[in-house]
């Protein structure tokens, strides 16, 4: 069907015109009407309303149909995409859903016979907003893996420039459906609730809203697990995390289903994870009663809205109740009717009290007067489900009895007979289990307060200048905490999970080199993996086939083995990491999370090789790791995902640079730094606050001076090494306290100081070589169980005892004190090496630094001998 107008459209206007259309066919006559009023573009409110009649006269759009958008497709686009046709890698089977701004197709991707659901932007609806708005839905997909939310497999962009992404198939009903159809009770569907809970408020520690949560976006599978789908108006709560927060579309509107969204999303005030409460909260209230909260039926779109703002909601089970009246009334003769609503009393029975408080809690129209996280929701579900008090009611002495006598109420009638011989005793019982509850409550209230610190506060501030001081104190506070929660936590798998994580994190910030500005701590990094380890260790033992239980060990046996001393201790624990997410990986080839963890491990394998002196097997493990890496960056569409994938393919140029050095190849591994410094110079001018881009230009410019200080190109190495020095100075002035960049000064000083003795500019050489010890020493004070730092520390005295020696033969006026000097430094380089030795923590290359700093030491001992 085709609307002819006379008018011409331009590009601009026919791309308006389609998202006006898309969310107009939504809406019932009334509020299409009301809708197209409100459109000041006269051009735009004429079309739309002639398309809209157009197709109301067809007589095949109902609200709320099904095949509303495919409809409504035809008047808009004659040449949508079709059965049989090719999206990237993908086989179009059939269409399975349609939306405001994209379509979804089921799809086979034939290589791996797999069935995928593939969403593409509607042809004609590919303007700037639009495409940005399905970039960010792609990006916030790639970011969450969680089981009960739709994976995200694959992603690219159609020869004629259209984006798309492939999603898991859910072969499924809607969680409204799926209740109905299945005939769940209270209890069933409590627990249900929950899991969709569970992945909401894993989206909120990953700094996402999804803002549209209503029953068509969350379907159950044939398992009876619900899947939390479609991101598309979702926010993020990151600062800067993506290119734009798209708030409202081009055309001005909010896209929203007002029955479901929060009062300040309505009114377009700032969004929080309260409003995915509130919808969450609706939610509930429609599993429980059967209805929504406020009848929308035959009212304009303005209606519903000024419903959700004003009025408040009826108790769910007063709703039961009203309906359970009017069958009475109107079908008296008509029992089987009345038995459409399952066994009505005990409904309203089971609704009335804790679940009618638990729902409005969560539909308070102030956001502050809700429950303060999803968890803290769902916590409340599960405490009445166990029969405890939970924070929804109010805290009274009846309440808090009447609670207590449902858990026991055997005991509670013998208690009866002994509460009119001994009332004190049962004064007793209801203060401790006031105390109990004010004890939960507290205790969810430190829970929450750890996650903020570690996952929000801290994110927001890591890769900023001056801020490991801060960081550090967050650390510590948040270690406080997560103590404190684990020795009086429960054995509840999610809780659990959560403290692993958090363990985890606080390992990364104090002593993880990915990290680039840990706190320098890695004594106590190592010992909070370890935490974290035995924590995931008993969860996999109790889940073994929870397939993110398996990977989160997996990454912490990864950064342990990275950051062990022990070498076949090191190399053990990497080989477990990579073991488990090679499984995982074949499992699911797709999984960009999954193969972006097995890259990471692999990098670390390779590491454990290095020092063990295997440098070929090193190497092939590091060309392993940066493939993936590669070939991940390749299908990412230009995101700060995109560039920490590059920037790994970078690491994996510089590691294998290394060993090409080691193995007397300095032209190919020059090639490879200056293919890794083009990477880094790239995410550093895209990101120009993030310290660690930054410093990783500075060491791929350390490394081309290192190559080229091998092939006697001494001019071009030394300016490398200034350019390495100016980022690195400049990144220790804004945070003297970060010792990653220390590092990296004391690194470069070196560097410098061997360029120099080379340009025979000697005092000048001496010089840097003073400030990289003086640099390294207070590194190494500051965190001396970093056994990689001590090596590197050692290895400095080595190289610049070397120094002092020659320097002594240079000068007859000097030689005694500089022969001297150079002993010193021997003697302190061989004590470092010889301890880490008898205890097997020495790497490869440092036991031939040792073999070469005995024999520069008893040379310097036969030249002294000279002087007695």
């Amino acid at each position: 069907m085709k609307v002819k107008t006379g008018k011409s459209k331009s590009r601009a206007n026919w791309q308006k015109l389609n998202e006006l259309f898309a969310i107009a066919v939504d809406l019932d006559p009334t509020a299409q009407a009301d809708f197209v009023q409100q459109i000041s573009d006269e051009f735009l409110r004429i079309e739309l309303a002639a398309m809209l009649s157009a197709v109301q006269k067809a007589d095949k759009l109902n609200f709320l149909k099904e095949d509303a958008f495919s409809i409504g497709a035809e008047v808009l686009v004659s040449n949508e995409t079709s059965v049989n046709d090719r999206i990237g890698k993908y086989k179009v089977v059939r269409e399975i859903g349609r939306g405001g701004m994209g379509v979804v197709f089921l799809a086979e991707r034939e290589d791996f016979r797999q069935q995928v659901a593939l969403k593409i932007i509607k042809r004609g609806m590919d303007s700037d907003e639009i495409v940005r708005r399905f970039h960010q839905e792609r990006q916030v997909l790639a970011t969450l893996s969680h089981p009960n939310i739709a994976r995200l497999l694959d992603g690219g962009t159609t020869e004629d420039g259209l984006p798309f992404f492939v999603m898991e198939y859910i072969e499924g009903e809607t969680i409204t459906k799926y209740c109905d159809a299945n005939k769940l009770g209270f209890e069933e569907r409590l627990n249900l609730f929950r899991k969709v809970c569970a992945a909401v408020a894993y989206a909120h520690q990953n700094l996402v809203v999804h803002r549209d949560i209503k029953p068509s976006n969350i379907l159950v599978d044939k398992g009876g697990e619900p899947k939390l789908l479609d991101f598309g108006i979702s926010k993020l709560l990151a600062p800067n995390a993506f290119e734009s927060q798209l708030e409202q579309t081009a055309t001005g509107v909010n896209p929203l289903t007002p029955e479901y969204a929060s009062p300040e999303q309505i009114r377009g005030e700032k969004i929080t994870t309260a409003s995915d409460i509130y919808s969450l909260g609706v939610l509930l209230y429609e599993l429980l009663s059967g209805h929504r909260p406020f009848i929308s039926k035959d009212k304009s779109y303005d209606e519903v809205v000024k419903l959700v703002l004003t009025q408040e909601p009826l108790r769910p089970s007063s709703v039961v109740s009203n309906e359970l009246s009017l069958v009475r009334k109107t079908d008296e003769n008509k029992a089987e009717t009345q038995r459409e609503i399952q066994n009505p009393k005990s409904k309203i029975r089971n609704l009335k009290g804790d679940l009618d408080n638990i729902v409005l809690m969560s539909l308070r129209k102030e956001p502050e007067r809700r429950y303060n996280s999803v968890q803290e929701f769902s916590d409340d579900i599960r405490r009445h489900l166990t029969g405890l008090p939970v924070i929804a009611t109010a805290d009274t002495r009846l309440y808090r009895f009447s609670k207590f006598v449902g858990r026991n109420k055997i005991g509670t009638a013998i208690a009866a007979v002994i509460l009119l011989l001994s009332g004190f005793a049962i004064w007793q019982g209801i203060v401790a289990n006031r105390e109990r509850a004010r004890a939960e409550q507290r205790f969810n209230q430190v829970r929450k307060l750890a996650n903020t610190v570690l996952f929000d506060y801290h994110e927001r501030i890591k890769n900023l200048p001056g801020a490991t001081e801060t960081r550090k104190k967050l650390v510590t506070d948040a270690l406080e905490y997560l103590d404190n929660l684990a020795q009086n936590s429960d054995d509840s798998p999610d809780l659990q999970r959560e403290l692993a994580l958090a363990y985890q994190k606080v390992g990364e910030i104090q002593g993880s080199y990915a990290q680039g500005g840990n706190t320098g701590e890695t004594g106590a990094a190592l010992e909070n993996y370890h935490k974290a380890i035995a924590i995931q260790e008993k969860l996999v033992s109790m889940f073994p086939g929870n397939d993110a239980d398996r990977r989160t060990l997996a990454n912490l046996y990864a950064a342990v083995g990275f950051k062990t001393a022990d070498l076949q201790s090191r190399e053990n624990f990497c080989r477990k990491a990579v073991e488990i997410l090679n499984e995982l990986v074949e499992k699911d080839p797709l999984n960009t999370t999954t193969r972006t963890d097995l890259a990471n491990a692999l990098y670390f394998l390779a590491a454990s090789m290095e020092v063990k002196g295997n440098y070929d097997e090193a190497i092939a493990e590091y060309r392993r790791s940066g493939e993936i890496y590669k070939n991940l960056a390749l299908i990412d569409d230009g995101t700060e995902k995109r560039a920490g994938w590059l920037r790994s393919v970078a690491l994996s140029y510089k590691a294998i640079g290394v060993l090409l050095e080691y193995k007397k190849d300095s032209v190919s591994a020059l090639e490879l730094y200056r293919n890794a410094l083009a990477i880094d110079i790239e995410n550093s001018s895209a990101n120009p606050n993030n310290v660690q881009y930054k410093l990783d230009s500075a060491f791929s410019y350390n490394s081309i001076a290192s190559a080229l200080t091998t092939l006697a190109n001494f001019e071009e190495a030394r300016e490398n090494c200034q350019k390495a020095l100016a980022i690195q100075e400049k990144v220790v002035s804004d945070d003297p306290k970060n010792s990653f960049s220390k590092f990296a000064v004391a690194r470069t000083f070196r560097r410098m100081g061997g360029i120099l003795q080379s340009l025979e500019k000697f005092d000048e050489a001496g010089e840097h070589y003073q400030k990289s010890i003086q640099k390294m020493e207070e590194i190494v004070r500051s965190d001396p169980n970093d056994n990689g730092q001590n090596e590197r520390l050692a290895e400095l005295y080595s190289v610049y005892g070397e120094f002092l020696y020659k320097s002594a033969l240079r000068k007859e006026s000097r030689k005694l004190s500089g022969l001297r000097e150079a002993q010193t430094f021997q003697k302190r380089a061989l004590e470092i090496f010889t301890n880490l030795k008898s205890q097997n923590k020495l790497s490869k290359i440092s036991e031939t630094i040792l073999a070469t700093t005995e024999s520069s030491l008893q040379k310097t001992n036969d030249e002294l001998a000279n002087f007695r």
